[in-house]
């Protein structure tokens, strides 16, 4: 039995009994008050008084009554302590097992066991707390799994470079590789994937932190787009995947740090033209709804399952790994996207069909420009 549910029992069982002592004190005390003021009333109490002694002058029937009343009371009082101690007990535990329950479950999750739960059988404060305790492991034991597939990520992102870089740098050192302009244009590509790699992570680092905000700025969204689609159409054409462009007009100028919202939409589309078979079309829309400004790249592409939707804006994350490979890209494209709504206070989501496409949606608010100011 826990120290607690000891003490929280006892606590319960003193009151108790402290109430029964107080209980019997005042019915005894009221008793010898009626039963004196029958004595007066019946003229026994000078007598009483002249011979110095209650008892001798009560005869057998009332010695008889106040022998029974005590032993009455005394039976009341031990069945009251009882009973008391049978509640207390039912209290105690139902207060302090949770707690015992819920202090084993902490001092398992301090362990390292990430699987540690509490049972939550009621709906009062305790099992408030359980829930948030249960949510709260769930919590640390999803960041986990992103921790060691974001480490994993990492050292998978960085080997494939870094191995192309040493092999051909050892046969350079070796002579068995004579340097040509096509070689160094593979180092540099090479080298140039590491970078992109690391300022990717470093923005994110920045946008999680906080440290990185917004330059909100007048922003016309339309030309924009425009310009997106004018930098990425050769590579769509290698696939004979049309682009199109939708917008609003009363998107066509809006407040956004222009360089976040290029690098959104672009990582967007790029990401459709991995995924989109060819000879398929993607389509590039801006208008406002509901006070937001939404932006969505929709696709005729190969589709993402429904266990992988919640996943596609986790580091890394390769619902097809094989895919994925043939397909380039350091798998923070989404990640970025996802960080730089949520640094304007928007948000992005998905909607996706196995083998009919998806739908991409940036939603930035409308009125960023009652809240900011151009800078100079």
């Amino acid at each position: 039995m826990g120290s607690l549910l000891i003490r929280v029992m006892v606590t319960f069982f003193v009151t108790t009994a402290t109430v029964v002592v107080g209980l019997i004190l005042v019915v005894n005390y009221q008793v010898s008050e009626n039963f004196n003021s029958y004595l007066y009333m019946s003229g026994m109490h000078g007598m009483m008084m002249n011979h110095g002694n209650m008892a001798s002058m009560m005869g057998l029937p009332e010695k008889q009554f106040m022998i029974s009343l005590k032993q009455s009371l005394l039976l009341a009082a031990g069945g009251m302590l009882l009973i008391g101690a049978g509640v207390s007990y039912y209290l105690a535990r139902n207060i302090a097992t949770p707690v015992i329950d819920l202090n084993r479950a902490v001092n398992a999750v301090a362990a390292g066991n990430l699987d540690a739960a509490v049972t939550v059988g009621r709906q009062d404060e305790v099992g408030q707390l359980a829930m948030a305790f249960n949510a709260m492991t769930a919590k640390l034991k999803s960041n986990t799994v992103l921790r060691q597939r974001f480490l994993a990520g990492i050292a998978h992102e960085l080997r494939t470079p870094l191995t192309i870089l040493k092999a051909n740098l050892e046969g350079i050192s070796d002579g068995v590789i004579t340097p040509d302009v096509e070689q160094m244009s593979s180092l540099t590509e090479e080298v140039d994937r590491l970078t992109k790699l690391v300022g990717e992570l470093r923005d994110l680092s920045l946008l999680e932190a906080g440290q990185l905000q917004p330059e909100f700025a007048l922003l016309d969204l339309t030309q924009l787009l425009r310009q997106i689609v004018g930098k990425i159409k050769l590579l769509a054409s290698e696939k004979y995947i049309s682009l199109r462009i939708e917008t609003d007009d009363r998107v066509s100028a809006i407040w956004a740090d222009g360089d976040m919202v290029n690098q959104m939409v672009y990582n967007l589309v790029l990401n459709a033209i991995k995924y989109t078979p060819d000879g398929g079309q993607i389509t590039i829309a801006a208008t406002t709804k509901n006070g937001m400004i939404e932006i969505a790249v929709t696709d005729t592409g190969i589709g993402i399952a429904v266990e992988d939707v919640e996943h596609v804006f986790d580091y890394f994350y390769r619902a097809d790994p094989a895919r994925t490979k043939a397909s380039g890209g350091t798998g923070l494209g989404l990640a970025l996207v996802k960080q730089m709504a949520l640094a304007h206070g928007g948000q992005v989501k998905v909607k996706s069909k196995i083998d009919k496409g998806s739908t991409f949606t940036v939603l930035l608010p409308a009125d960023l420009h009652q809240k900011r100011t151009v800078s100079p």
